[in-house]
């Protein structure tokens, strides 16, 4: 390890290539007060840990034994020239689909086409293709440049500066995944000069920036004065569907003066809507219990004179295909103007996507988070919203109504998945 102190972190970061060359990795930089004249007047500077790597085979300053050196003979995968054989193979790859695309596009023209005696042209029937052969193209492009991007990423000295590392190390471990970490970082070397980005400050912003870009949000429910908007909550059973809705209501009503109501077609667990009546008691908003789709329009009838309805509905597993039928059957009857997916933030990658592919015959519009304050891997959040299009529209942080709910918005998430926890908002009944 060596320590370097300068005026600027630019200042510090030009010595460490001097002294230690440009394979020099930053490890740690710190404000720090320099010891000035016999500890009087020491003024701040900045200090910079580096190191250089050790070249390959290269132990401990002595020679590899010989067992390190099968192993190392045996180790060809991770040697600079495959990384670079691999890297190479990939962009051909890359190169050759889009020549094959190109090509397919120059087949595919029809400058000239049969007409009849009056001069209009004959265009024959053609049965639409599920995935024309320029889509398979596309999609190979993509697939292949994502698995390049990552290669690139996971590869000291592959194409990416080795400052980078810990940032994309950082985002694997809070729930992003690797496609997108890797997605991010390319983005931000492309489109911003490499030495600036050294600095880790600018590094940082720069790749918030980026997440800000690509994570859609909503903003929040709209209400207007005199129209009815019908919003509904669905998803797997315990995310807290009931305790949200009841969250939202009191917002609306309390907050915002709103003519709220609800109604719940949870009927299947035991004393459910009752849990929502103490709710719509505390609030004093009117609660309908709904059995079936024909109940459900009659019940939305009566309940037009109100700004927002608010639909409670039965949760479940994702793979119990029957009940989301049932549910489709009744949403297709209310006719909301939002389908509000909620997913728990504490839960794995993997199911949040079974959870979304399942539910995505309900049609949601936005997906509303809850248990942020289970969870520190908020990466998932970010990679879900990517994936499936969707926005996110809400944040729950705790059990109390209604205070722990916070409109989300694309700054927090990045905040969150780079600065981590505390900027996730604290649940009212943390200590201050």
């Amino acid at each position: 390890m060596h320590t370097i102190r300068a005026a600027t972190l630019d200042e510090a970061y030009r010595l460490m290539r001097e002294q230690l060359g440009e394979k020099a990795v930053v490890v740690r930089t710190a404000q720090v007060r320099d010891r000035g004249i016999l500890g009087w007047f020491g003024r701040q500077v900045t200090e910079l840990t580096a190191t250089v790597p050790r070249a390959q085979g290269e132990v401990s300053g002595r020679k590899p034994s010989a067992a390190e050196k099968r192993y190392l003979a045996g180790s060809e995968v991770g040697s600079e020239e495959t990384v670079s054989n691999t890297i190479a193979y990939f962009q051909r790859l890359v190169s050759n689909a889009q020549q094959r695309l190109r090509a397919a596009a120059t087949e595919g023209e029809r400058p000239a086409m049969a007409v009849n005696e009056s001069g209009t042209p004959i265009v024959p029937f053609r049965r639409p293709k599920a995935n024309t052969h320029r889509e398979v193209l596309e999609r190979e492009i993509h697939e292949v440049r994502e698995m390049l991007q990552v290669l690139i990423a996971e590869t000291p000295g592959a194409g990416l500066p080795t400052e980078f590392a810990p940032h994309y190390r950082r985002f694997i471990d809070r729930g992003v995944t690797r496609k997108a970490a890797a997605s991010l970082l390319a983005s931000v070397a492309i489109e911003s000069d490499l030495d600036v980005l050294r600095d880790g400050r600018v590094l940082t912003e720069r790749l918030k920036l980026e997440i800000r870009k690509r994570l859609p949000v909503t903003g929040g429910l709209r209400l207007t004065a005199g129209v009815c908007r019908i919003v509904a909550l669905v998803g797997a059973t315990g995310v807290g569907k009931t305790t949200n809705l009841a969250k939202l209501a009191a917002h609306f009503a309390v907050k915002e003066r709103a003519r709220v109501a609800l109604v719940t077609s949870d009927t299947y667990r035991v004393a459910a809507p009752e849990q929502l009546r103490v709710y719509a008691n505390i609030i004093g908003l009117p609660l309908r219990v709904v059995n079936d789709a024909k109940e459900m329009v009659e019940t939305l009838s009566t309940l037009r004179d109100h700004e927002l309805v608010l639909v409670d509905t039965a949760g479940g597993s994702q793979f119990n295909t029957r009940q989301i039928h049932e549910l489709e059957g009744v949403l297709s009857a209310a006719q909301p103007d939002e389908v509000m997916l909620m997913l728990s933030a504490n839960t794995q990658l993997e199911e949040l996507r079974s959870v979304s592919a399942n539910f995505r015959g309900l049609k949601p519009t936005s997906l509303f988070f809850s248990k942020l304050d289970e969870t520190q891997r908020y990466g998932a959040l970010f990679s879900i919203a990517v994936e499936t299009g969707l926005p996110l529209s809400y944040l729950s942080v705790g059990q109390n109504v209604p205070d722990d709910l916070i409109l989300a918005h694309a700054g927090m998430i990045a905040n969150l998945i780079l600065e981590g926890r505390k900027h996730r908002g604290r649940s009212s009944t943390e200590s201050p």
